[in-house]
């Protein structure tokens, strides 16, 4: 990350999840959701904002791959509209795989443990200021963990550039 942050995103056909790594840093933390509705240019500005207008160097966009390993149309459309919103940014665009980052993202029921069956979250309705906030959160996490893998792949492969050189 020479001169900017990492930007990890989470696209949806909707909503957009962010994350980031500032320079030097190999932790992955989410930052928040976007609408795409907004449309590109408004959507890099808002992006832009949302990052306190620092620079991008890397953008990695989530890429939901086949099982095999191969990309589908949505995938190819994710994976263009990364390299797009890259450009406008100056930044280089990286694809990663996505399979299973928004599963993740969901709570998983603790035995025992208050709030986290589904029972506990079944009782009464949910604002709608809460199931937005919820929303934003899931997306923004499951950036944060797509970001989070490339920077582990990463500081793994600077590893092994390092031991193989003998240093």
């Amino acid at each position: 990350m020479a001169r900017g942050c990492a930007v990890g995103i989470d696209p949806g056909e909707r909503w957009v999840g962010v994350a980031r790594a500032t320079r030097g840093s190999s932790l992955a933390l989410p930052v928040g959701t976007l609408d795409r509705r907004q449309g590109n240019g408004d959507l890099r500005d808002a992006l832009r904002r949302m990052l306190g207008d620092e620079d991008v160097s890397e953008l990695v966009i989530g890429v939901p791959l086949r099982p095999d390993g191969r990309e589908d149309a949505q995938a190819t459309a994710f994976r263009e509209f990364g390299e797009a919103l890259a450009a406008s940014l100056g930044a280089e665009c990286i694809a990663q795989d996505e399979r299973f980052s928004s599963d993740a993202a969901e709570p998983r029921p603790t035995p025992g443990v208050p709030g986290t069956s589904r029972k506990s979250r079944a009782i009464g309705r949910k604002s709608v200021k809460r199931q937005r906030r919820e929303r934003e959160r899931s997306h923004a996490d499951a950036a944060a963990r797509i970001l989070q893998r490339w920077l582990d792949a990463r500081e793994g492969q600077q590893a092994r550039e390092l031991a193989d050189s003998g240093a």
